[in-house]
């Protein structure tokens, strides 16, 4: 959405020449558009809706993925600069033409050029954003979107990930998956230390691998136990968002 350059001094030093006189006009870097297309996959495959999947000893399936990603920004070292300030990325819309996930482009415009190390993304929606709620924005702002906000929470649905689980391999998916992680104490920011070069027609993708999300420092999340179907709709429980919250990180690869 918003796009900010932030007040580094190092950042702004080249946005200008000057002459001796101090009479020279100013001269803008050059800049692009920058693409960046989110992707949701399984095993490293794209996401497929109602696939049986392997998991652990089990089957599941998922029908729903979408999430929040706030402050989305590029590094150059002590530098950076700001794409994004709230994003909604939806891999399971009702409008898609298939049961495959869908690719989520998102071109942003003026992005100074050059190389860049890493990028920061903000899981969920960030806390300065999540004390608002979806009528204090414009219609077509991320944020204005009621199902996404959880009010006995006074927060939004970070993200949602729907599915059900056939835990005794009868054929039947009666197990229901349910994953709507919110509130600040959730929110998570993790940076990703990858090579990024803007310049004409430049894009980078950022991809979100389920398998690795439910796979938790090495072993399964175990869907066997109800606890760990669903997250609490107590505002005071949030240890399987917070869970899975914590391995979005891994669950992450950013490639150009």
């Amino acid at each position: 959405m918003m796009k900010k350059l932030l007040l580094n001094a190092s950042f702004f030093a080249a946005l200008f020449l000057a002459g001796c006189d101090g009479t020279t006009d100013p001269v803008l870097p050059p800049t692009s558009d920058f693409t960046l297309t989110f992707k949701s996959l399984y095993d490293g495959q794209p996401l497929e809706k109602y696939k049986n999947y392997d998991y652990a000893t089990y089957k599941v399936q998922f029908s729903r993925f979408n999430t929040f990603l706030s402050d989305i920004t590029l590094l150059k070292g002590n530098e950076e600069y700001k794409l994004s300030d709230i994003e909604w990325v939806d891999f399971t819309p009702d409008s898609a033409p298939n049961d495959l996930a869908v690719e989520v482009p998102v071109k942003f415009s003026g992005v100074p050029d050059g190389d860049y190390t890493g990028i920061r993304i903000g899981y969920g929606v960030s806390p300065d954003l999540n004390a608002k709620q979806p009528g204090d924005f414009s219609s077509t702002h991320p944020l204005s979107r009621e199902n996404e906000y959880w009010l006995g929470w006074a927060s939004y649905i970070f993200n949602k990930i729907e599915g059900k689980a056939d835990l005794n391999n009868s054929g039947v998916f009666g197990t229901s998956l349910i994953y709507h992680c919110g509130s600040d104490e959730v929110y998570r920011t993790y940076t990703f230390n990858t090579p990024i070069r803007v310049e004409e027609g430049a894009a980078a993708t950022v991809e979100f691998d389920l398998k690795k999300l439910f796979t938790i420092n090495g072993a399964w999340f175990d869907m066997t136990i109800p606890e760990n179907q669903f997250t609490s709709n107590d505002i005071g429980n949030v240890i399987v968002a917070a869970i899975l919250m914590d391995n979005f990180d891994y669950a992450t690869r950013v490639t150009q």
